[in-house]
């Protein structure tokens, strides 16, 4: 079985159907998505509808659906803690999506535990933690259920991965920098991996992310796709959206 991982959209048709053209062109049977189809970008209910298109066989619930959930839930007593960039897309958003896709949205797990893997948006230790360090990914691996731990989150996509040599245990840290990567996972590695966003990428690179999990094989294709981020601008220009927004894509940041 070969899994088409897909995390971080945030509202940004734009980069998912670039990468879901990509995606075409590779083999694939399911889909995993990982968390955050809203928030930054203009397009939530696009970017959700795709994702239920996609019939997902799993499908985990983000910190920006978990803030548009209690948003909707109470608008005029709940603070949003994000930064105010956050909480004024949040609110627009909330303006914005349709019925059917809030009952898709209020519909995500939290956390998946499979066969021989494990699918959440941020850490298993705390929900909304970012595995941006090593020293975090260690601290999580107690945790982990599976060897193998899918997550989302921080944006960039990486690998942390531990093994047992006689030595003790081993960790490596595996950044996906190029525009295409084969990962082979080590037999009884411990692995959190991370396919990196598709709609914001953040470590400086502005091409969306995403891999195929072939669960046969043990191993993971990466893959960094070009889309259209000056129509990103212009339709964040022409809903009022923070134009900031649309700077940062310009630099993966």
């Amino acid at each position: 079985m070969r899994y088409l991982l897909l995390s971080d959209v945030h509202g940004n048709a734009v980069a998912l159907e670039a990468v879901l053209r990509h995606a075409k062109t590779k083999r694939w049977d399911k889909v995993i998505f990982l968390g955050d189809a809203v928030g930054y970008y203009s397009q939530p209910n696009e970017v959700v509808q795709l994702i239920r298109e996609l019939n997902p066989i799993i499908s985990i619930i983000g910190n920006h659906e978990d803030l548009l959930i209690k948003f909707m839930a109470e608008p005029h007593h709940m603070a949003l803690k994000e930064d105010s960039i956050v909480s004024e897309v949040i609110q627009i958003h909330a303006g914005q999506i349709t019925p059917d896709n809030m009952v898709f949205i209020r519909e995500l797990k939290d956390r998946v535990i499979c066969d021989t893997w494990e699918v959440t948006h941020g850490g298993l230790r705390a929900q909304w933690e970012y595995l941006s360090t090593l020293q975090n990914a260690q601290s999580n691996a107690a945790f982990m259920q599976r060897d193998l731990c899918f997550i989302g989150h921080t944006h960039v996509p990486i690998i942390y991965a531990s093994v047992e040599t006689p030595k003790g245990e081993m960790w490596r840290t595996l950044p996906f920098k190029n525009t295409q990567m084969t990962y082979r996972l080590p037999p009884k590695a411990k692995i959190f991996f991370n396919p990196g966003s598709v709609g914001q990428p953040r470590d400086g690179i502005a091409l969306a992310s995403y891999a195929i999990f072939d669960e046969d094989l043990r191993s993971i294709d990466h893959f960094r796709v070009e889309f259209d981020i000056f129509q990103v601008q212009r339709l964040l220009r022409e809903q009022n959206y923070p134009e900031v927004l649309g700077k940062r894509l310009v630099v993966g940041k």
